[in-house]
């Protein structure tokens, strides 16, 4: 049934009418499968992250758990799991961006200064597709489920975004790739009245990777992401580095800066230390062995 889902996806937000204009809310790029680097689609990622914003003092201190299952045959399902530590200095929420506020947020929601829980939880799938004039591609579908608490706002929240993405890659060579992204976001308003629909905009998403792969585990690589939500722009620069850890696991090292310097951005800066532990047998060596 995988390959009917991008259609019935695509078909759901063209009717999904979007939101009101707002601030940027932080989301986690796809994990995507890469079989030039033996990835698994049975694996378990652990990232510890660090968000730093210095114009506002905004420091966030997070724990994201990331579960890949195989789903039939090329396909596979992704959970992620994170826990939050949000610090706003100084400057909160409400005085940031008092037009995000609803009407059950009034009085200084949230009061605290330092915020402690466990953030949304996002489930999805990955898989092969086959586009019209582009070929075959990497799809990816994404929701938010609607737990968590709206007090870590922008870095987690109760609304519900849906997004659909596609990934063309493209070789450059017997080690090199370039990945081409292309997606859209419909976001659903939290379910409770802290805050506006104006803090959950609707829009597209455009990126590329370059990745140059070394074996097993090991990969250097670029990244850059742009992207409008009615009008509030986000262009992230990234690099990272994956070292081979044992027999099964990879090591990362990851940072990534806002260009664009507007007061949209949920952070300036994004470090992130990560740890990948691959099944063997659902590599793409492995299954090839396959009967």
């Amino acid at each position: 049934m995988w390959r009917y889902s991008p259609l019935l996806l695509i078909l759901w937000v063209l009717l999904v009418p979007g939101g009101a204009s707002a601030q940027l809310m932080h989301l986690d790029a796809v994990p995507w499968f890469t079989p030039a680097d033996s990835t698994s689609r049975l694996a378990l990622v652990v990232e510890v992250n660090r968000f730093h914003d210095p114009k506002f003092n905004w420091n966030l201190n997070r724990i994201l758990l990331t579960v890949v299952l195989p789903a039939g045959n090329n396909a596979a399902f992704f959970l992620r799991l994170p826990h939050l530590t949000f610090d706003t200095g100084d400057i909160s929420l409400a005085n940031r961006w008092p037009w995000v506020i609803g009407e059950g947020g009034q009085d200084g929601w949230p009061h605290e200064k330092r915020i402690s829980s466990f953030g949304q939880i996002e489930a999805g799938v990955t898989g092969p597709a086959s586009l019209p004039l582009v070929g075959w591609v990497d799809y990816a579908l994404a929701m938010g489920l609607p737990m968590g608490t709206d007090r870590v706002y922008p870095f987690s929240s109760m609304s519900i975004p849906l997004r659909l993405e596609f990934r063309k890659n493209i070789p450059l060579g017997r080690t090199s790739y370039l990945g081409l992204v292309a997606g859209y976001l419909s976001h659903m308003d939290s379910s409770r009245d802290h805050l506006d629909s104006f803090a959950f905009p609707s829009g597209y998403h455009l990126g590329a990777a370059w990745d140059l792969y070394q074996g097993r585990g090991s990969r250097l690589g670029l990244t850059y992401d742009y992207q409008d939500r009615e009008s509030r722009r986000s262009q992230l620069a990234g690099a990272q580095w994956w070292l081979k850890w044992g027999s099964d696991g990879s090591l990362g090292f990851k940072v990534a800066a806002e260009l664009q310097g507007t007061l949209d951005r949920p952070a300036a800066w994004y470090f992130t230390l990560a740890w990948r532990l691959d099944s063997e047998r659902y590599r793409p060596k492995s299954e090839e062995k396959k009967p």
